[in-house]
């Protein structure tokens, strides 16, 4: 079981949105933002990867052994990733506020969508695990 935010639109519906650490913002943070609709915030983790593999292109002309390179090209990757991993979800939260959903609940449930289902069913309000003043 997850934890999901739910997040509300009047015309938009429902959207659920997981806490936690996000391992696809973590692998690959770019295609996760776009996947995900976060605009600026896409064009800022491309432009980010791209200094970052720059940055890796840089030093490498510095370091001569082919591991060493790699294992910098890794590095950098891994610490890139591991801000996207534990911010992804909160940036994604904020979005949907700055678009006019309101966060409603907090439940636990195994997927995005059962946790919307969850949150719609009445008889599934006992999983509310916070309640938000709804």
């Amino acid at each position: 079981m997850q934890f999901y935010d739910i997040y509300q639109h009047p015309e938009y519906g429902y959207r659920a949105v997981r806490r936690g650490f996000s391992w696809s913002a973590f692998l690959v943070p770019s295609l996760w933002a776009v996947r995900r609709g976060l605009g600026w915030l896409t064009l800022l983790l491309v432009a980010w990867s791209t200094l970052m593999f720059d940055i890796a292109q840089l030093l490498s002309q510095w370091v001569q052994d082919p591991l060493a390179q790699v294992l910098l090209l890794v590095t950098l990757t891994v610490l890139f990733g591991l801000r996207s991993g534990f911010h992804g979800y909160r940036w994604h939260a904020r979005v949907l506020i700055e678009e006019g959903f309101t966060r409603r609940t907090t439940l636990a449930a195994s997927s995005h969508r059962h946790a919307i289902r969850a949150y719609c069913n009445k008889s599934y309000r006992g999983n509310v695990l916070i309640a938000n003043g709804v």
